[in-house]
């Protein structure tokens, strides 16, 4: 009774948070719409539908079966668990997720394995890391691909720490033959897009809600005051919190941010958790599995890569 009133509560703050500050939310809505139609749709339309074909053509369930016994002992997961591992740092948010759902709803594997999966098998891809950090933000391609290095071992190192003990025997049922490549590409394309729109919503929403929570000053006050406190940098902490939230406005809260140490690991930790936008997006993508787990995972992730790039750049500097 208690969690319902918390979530009724919640639900009602958000809802008159919207109502008193509409022009705010109009705008951010009107500029997460931009976002998602002018950056996420031909960023991640091409990546989901190409992932969507070569698992509806069989070449998935073909290179699951070859991975098959490093995955066993590496993740304590299926073959085509290491499969969805290399297709989600490849193709970035939120397509691991994606693959995960639609390997589960194909039975190519269990409910256990896919909620597990989601821990660590959902990842930014190169594209992101490199052009909008290291080149955006750092000035470098050189230090985006060092950061996109430190996320791919972070995750591989929250797979092995959560490695499950027993595996299993195999796929809930037989993987579906293999369409033909017009039915296969047809039935990509359409579900691709509505991936899409449903990662469209969920930009939309938490652009709208950064918006409307400006209005109430954050996350600039937070920020003011840690930084205060800290001694530390106003557009270090707004990064982090905006970030936090929704993990395109938090990098773009890190322009100018000098490269330091700190500001590296700040980029490792955000590219990491990903924000609560992603992982609302991985949930709607991965058809409804739980996403306990993988919010710990993402956690976890962000922490080790932050730890491991403020050790990187005190090498390097």
């Amino acid at each position: 009774m208690k969690k319902r009133f918390c979530n009724y509560a919640a639900g009602a703050a958000v809802f008159l948070l919207f109502l008193f500050s509409s022009a705010e939310a109009r705008q951010g809505a009107a500029d997460g719409l931009r976002l998602w139609g002018t950056l996420l749709v031909p960023s991640l339309l091409p990546y989901f539908a190409a992932a969507g074909l070569l698992t509806r053509l069989g070449a998935v369930d073909a290179l699951a079966r070859r991975l098959a016994p490093a995955a066993a002992r590496l993740f304590g997961v299926s073959g085509a668990g290491a499969a969805v591992f290399l297709l989600g740092l490849s193709g970035g948010y939120p397509l691991g997720a994606a693959s995960i759902g639609e390997l589960y709803r194909d039975g190519v594997i269990q409910n256990d394995e896919a909620e597990h999966l989601l821990a660590f098998c959902d990842n930014s891809g190169p594209a992101f890391a490199v052009g909008a950090l290291g080149a955006g933000v750092f000035g470098s391609a050189g230090w985006g691909l060092l950061l996109w290095g430190v996320h791919a071992l972070s995750a591989a190192a929250v797979g092995i720490l959560f490695r499950r003990k027993n595996p299993g025997s195999g796929p809930a049922r037989p993987a579906a033959a293999a369409k033909d490549f017009g039915a296969a590409l047809g039935g990509a394309v359409t579900a691709a897009g509505q991936t899409l729109l449903q990662i469209g919503a969920y930009v939309i929403f938490f652009s709208a809600l950064l918006a409307s929570l400006g209005t109430l000053g954050f996350p600039d006050t937070l920020a003011g005051e840690l930084a205060r406190c800290t001694g530390g940098s106003l557009s270090f902490f707004r990064a982090l919190f905006t970030g936090a939230l929704e993990l395109s406005s938090g990098i773009g809260a890190m322009a100018g941010l000098p490269l330091t140490p700190g500001s590296f690991a700040l980029g490792a930790f955000l590219l990491s958790w990903g924000g609560l936008c992603v992982h609302g997006q991985a949930g709607a993508a991965a058809g409804g599995l739980k996403t306990r787990k993988r919010l710990g995972g993402k956690l976890l992730q962000g922490v080790f890569s932050a730890v491991l790039a403020y050790g990187a750049a005190l090498a390097i500097m």
